[in-house]
């Protein structure tokens, strides 16, 4: 615990200087944000670095970078920020609710997490789940994020994942479109069909063919989009055959909106991981979303086991 000295001497006005001309990369930006001017700023950032006897900026000009020192301060006074930001931000909301922010992917949010989000608000009642919904990597600790949920091989610097969802891929149609066709077997269908083709996993086509033992198909005329919501709704006007993917299609299959004509067999090397950042304790609520996440995946899909990702790994060697 600190001693009341020691706090009276934490100068927080220049950490919080310091933060955000570190965030921003201009200590004018900074200014604007804390209004003042840009020589306060600066002198509060002089003043840091006496005190901690190091540089943290290297000044180029106008150009404005972090020393290694820096770099390290910024790292451990962003981490603490977002505890102060988190944790106000959690008292001074609804008395009777705790907010738990969620990052995850658009097309998991829009097909998988909220179908099933009036199920969490009757278990966990207290509990405001706010959902940012993107598919770029986003800064935990600058965007007060307590949770995320990221597709990829289970490993990222910073943070600790644990397997939530497998993967799995095949081509879906409707059951009209499918009628359309001269033929229903795999190798012709597939060379005679429109294929709509995702942009953001190129080659998904041939490699589900060459685990079928089918012949790929020539992809010249295939239709090209960049996301998974507008494949799928693609394939649900009938413009063509879309490769599927699990757990984002299961409802469309459930519901029969659309049909897996070949089976569901092909596993993906990839899958969806809970991730949160490294050695930051989350709070009581984000323990419960944890939990909550991790049961309705349970009942929802396999997930990424030890023995299928020692397979991934084998393959990719």
């Amino acid at each position: 615990m600190a001693e009341p000295d020691e706090m009276r001497r934490l100068p927080l006005n220049a950490i919080r200087s310091f933060y955000l001309a570190a965030q921003a990369g201009r200590f004018r930006i900074a200014a604007e944000l804390l209004g003042v001017t840009e020589s306060a700023v600066s002198h509060q950032v002089k003043r840091l670095e006496q005190l901690l006897g190091a540089a943290l900026f290297e000044r180029q000009g106008r150009e404005m970078h972090l020393t290694p020192v820096g770099s390290r301060y910024y790292a451990s006074v962003r981490r603490s920020f977002g505890e102060l930001l988190r944790a106000t931000a959690e008292v001074a909301g609804s008395p009777d609710q705790a907010r738990v922010t969620l990052t995850l992917p658009t097309s998991l949010a829009a097909f998988w997490l909220i179908p099933r989000l009036d199920a969490l608000q009757r278990r966990h009642p207290g509990i405001n789940l706010q959902l940012l919904t993107t598919n770029r990597k986003c800064d935990f600790a600058r965007e007060n994020i307590d949770l995320g949920i990221r597709y990829g091989h289970g490993s990222w610097p910073g943070f600790q994942s644990a397997p939530l969802l497998s993967e799995q891929f095949f081509p879906v149609a409707t059951s009209t479109f499918l009628a359309k066709q001269k033929t229903s077997e795999p190798a012709r269908l597939i060379r005679s069909a429109r294929l709509i083709a995702n942009g953001l996993h190129p080659g998904e086509w041939e490699e589900w063919c060459l685990a079928h033992g089918v012949v790929p198909p020539p992809m010249e005329q295939a239709l090209v989009l960049e996301s998974s919501e507008l494949i799928l709704q693609a394939a649900l006007e009938g413009v063509g055959m879309a490769m599927g993917r699990r757990p984002i299609v299961d409802r469309l299959l459930a519901s029969g909106q659309l049909i897996a004509p070949f089976g569901r067999e092909a596993e993906s090397l990839a899958g969806y991981y809970l991730v949160r950042i490294k050695g930051e304790a989350p709070t009581a609520a984000a323990r419960k979303v944890e939990r909550w996440l991790a049961e309705e995946a349970a009942a929802a899909a396999p997930v990424v086991s030890d023995r299928s990702r020692a397979a991934k790994s084998k393959r990719k060697s």
